[in-house]
């Protein structure tokens, strides 16, 4: 694209309306744990310790994901602070991004009409609308690979261009350093099911464009020998346990039937999904969209790792192929109000029982109650919460000889190498762990008694938190009964 096309009215009115209801999501909830507070804490720690290249969590290397959204979260905690909207802000404006590029690719291929259409049913899918305000790497990932399928569309119907295909490449390794290899497989794979959907080969042409091949090698793969040098064990962990082992095995734990990938694109579509007359794409873009859509469908379906925001990038194609679909007569037109209402009508409508969920499942009342004792120095037994770590703005200690409060799976499979690069930040037994002024345990473990001179102050749906009891002025000579004195030996 060489230049932007000035947007319709009603575009601007659907990118205003859709940045608004992301900022009130943002702002109205709580970080949630694990993923949330989890990935938050991240980005609060590159922010502090400045490492871009190694991320962190809980002072342990975070080798999991790759540290593009960690530092664009980064930035923004440098910026705001340790906020919910600090470390939403990339996801918001990914969204926005993304039905922007919409537009812009709709203006030249379509016409002023479908333009807001499908930047509607892309805004108003409720899996694109509660993702575009969460701290997770989907949204990002969702722009990388909208940008790859429409300036695909573009030269399908357009013809070869090497700006285009240098931003093709360019978003395939922006998203490898979001994701790591999925985005190979979104790129590579989308292609070849446009190409079955298109009946032509012309969508796999551009992978064979060997410049665009430098650039993911030099930018991605530049990060990547970087992390090598520091572990060199990361590509095993990233290519085989990670990436392959996930989609190939059960271990993950998040196989589900093969009616999960359908039944969550209808329902991450509502209303539209159902109210669209879904026909065959007559459009070379439409069916390019088609291809990516089949794509995740098929792919997803076969992985035996699952999860509901693995499917956010098929969305916008999904939302591009059921607009064609859409006329402008008046059944149309209410069917489209429809669709704008439904998200937030549900939103306010839903609003107290959500908040009170998100809470439950928040490290936001543990952090408040221990900034309301004044605690600074804070110890987490067997357990984690890094929600709490990331709003107080300070790291904690945790005792965990294995590391599995970390939700790591990196740390918890390579634990005995990080100890022997003397990397192991966590404590085997609270008496190696530093002296703390709040202590904090699982309620599930059991763990209620309260350690010797603690006393509980802070108990919620996960947690029950302990602080330092302080000592009683007592009248001099009066021994106190909460300290273990030692007597001098007889000479």
């Amino acid at each position: 694209m060489s230049r932007l096309l000035p947007l319709p009215r009603h575009a601007w009115f659907v990118l205003a309306a859709s940045a608004l209801l992301s900022l009130a999501i943002a702002l109205a909830f709580p970080l949630l744990d694990p993923d949330e507070g989890r990935n938050a804490e991240v980005a609060r720690e590159m922010a502090s310790n400045g490492d871009v290249v190694i991320p962190h969590l809980a002072q342990m290397p975070y080798l999991d994901k790759p540290p593009a959204l960690f530092a664009a979260g980064a930035l923004f905690v440098k910026l705001l602070g340790s906020t919910p909207l600090a470390v939403r802000l990339p996801a918001v404006i990914a969204s926005f991004l993304t039905l922007y590029l919409l537009a812009q690719v709709a203006l030249r291929l379509t016409s002023a009409e479908f333009a807001p259409r499908v930047m509607l049913l892309t805004a108003a899918a409720p899996l694109f609308a509660v993702l575009s305000a969460y701290v997770i790497f989907d949204m990002l990932l969702a722009t990388c690979v909208t940008l790859v399928w429409t300036l695909l569309a573009l030269e399908v119907e357009r013809g070869a261009s090497s700006k285009r295909r240098l931003l093709m490449f360019a978003a395939v390794a922006l998203g490898v350093l979001v994701k790591g290899p999925i985005m190979l497989m979104w790129a590579i794979g989308g292609s070849a099911a446009a190409a079955a959907c298109s009946r032509s080969t012309k969508p796999l042409v551009w992978l064979a464009w060997w410049p665009g091949w430098l650039v993911v090698f030099g930018v991605a793969g530049g990060w990547f020998a970087a992390a090598l040098q520091r572990h060199p064990e990361y590509a095993h962990y990233a290519f085989l346990e990670e990436s392959l082992e996930r989609m190939t095995s059960k271990s993950f734990q998040r196989d589900q039937p093969l009616w999960f990938v359908p039944a969550v694109l209808l329902a991450g579509a509502l209303p539209w999904s159902l109210l669209t007359p879904w026909r065959w794409p007559v459009r070379p873009s439409s069916r390019v969209a088609a291809g990516f859509v089949l794509f995740a469908a098929v792919f997803f379906s076969l992985s035996h790792s699952k999860l509901v925001t693995y499917l956010l990038p098929a969305i916008p194609a999904l939302a591009w192929w059921a607009a064609e679909g859409w006329t402008d007569r008046p059944r149309g037109r209410v069917a489209l109000a429809m669709t704008a209402l439904f998200m937030p009508v549900l939103l306010v409508a839903g609003f107290p029982w959500l908040y009170r969920a998100a809470t439950k499942t928040s490290g936001a009342p543990l952090a408040q109650a221990i900034a309301a004792v004044g605690a600074k120095a804070v110890r987490y037994e067997d357990c984690y919460s890094p929600g709490t770590d990331f709003l107080l703005g300070t790291p904690s200690s945790v005792v965990s000889a294995l590391g599995h409060p970390v939700t790591s799976n990196y740390v918890v499979r390579y634990r005995t190498t990080l100890r022997e690069r003397g990397q192991w930040r966590l404590f085997d037994t609270p008496e190696t762990a530093p002296k703390a002024d709040v202590i904090v345990r699982e309620l599930r473990r059991g763990r209620t008694d309260p350690p010797p001179g603690f006393v509980p102050f802070h108990e919620d749906s996960r947690f029950i938190a302990f602080r330092r009891q302080p000592l009683p002025e007592l009248p001099s000579g009066v021994l106190n009964p909460h300290v273990r004195h030692r007597w001098p030996r007889r000479p």
